[in-house]
């Protein structure tokens, strides 16, 4: 018979036993734009992604567009995603320009305040005269 220790040693040799290590959160910006006035997802929707310098500028760092389903699912990748202000900026006229139809906002702007390292959703609840938004998971 095995002593303890030859056991442990043997679990560490196979990996029996031993739990997985679970993958850093590599999780950044997203967003999610729901049209409430056709109660269906925004799709095409631009969007760009921008950082506030410390000289009180807007720095650009992505463009993107929504997908079918209203999602941009990872704006930034890790490396460039520091603690900071961010803005999204939504260009939903070209949005509802394409639907035929009038919008009082020309684009909308959400200023988020992150921390890097944690993942930060932003939804944002469209119609062509009003908007919410809020922090998603």
């Amino acid at each position: 018979m095995s002593s303890g220790w030859e056991r442990i040693r043997l679990r560490v040799e196979t990996g029996e036993g031993l739990e997985p290590e679970m993958p850093k959160d590599s999780r950044t910006l997203s967003t999610h734009i729901l049209d409430t006035s056709l109660g269906k997802a925004a799709a095409e929707v631009p969007l760009t992604v921008y950082r506030l310098l410390e000289n009180h500028q807007w720095q650009e760092l992505k463009q993107a567009v929504t997908d079918k389903d209203g999602r941009a699912s990872q704006l930034l990748e890790t490396n460039y995603f520091t603690s900071g202000i961010y803005k999204l900026q939504f260009d939903v006229q070209k949005y509802y320009d394409g639907l035929g139809a009038e919008c009082f906002y020309p684009f909308i702007e959400i200023v988020v305040k992150c921390v890097a390292g944690q993942h930060y959703h932003i939804p944002l609840l469209l119609s062509p005269f009003g908007y919410t938004t809020y922090r998603g998971t």
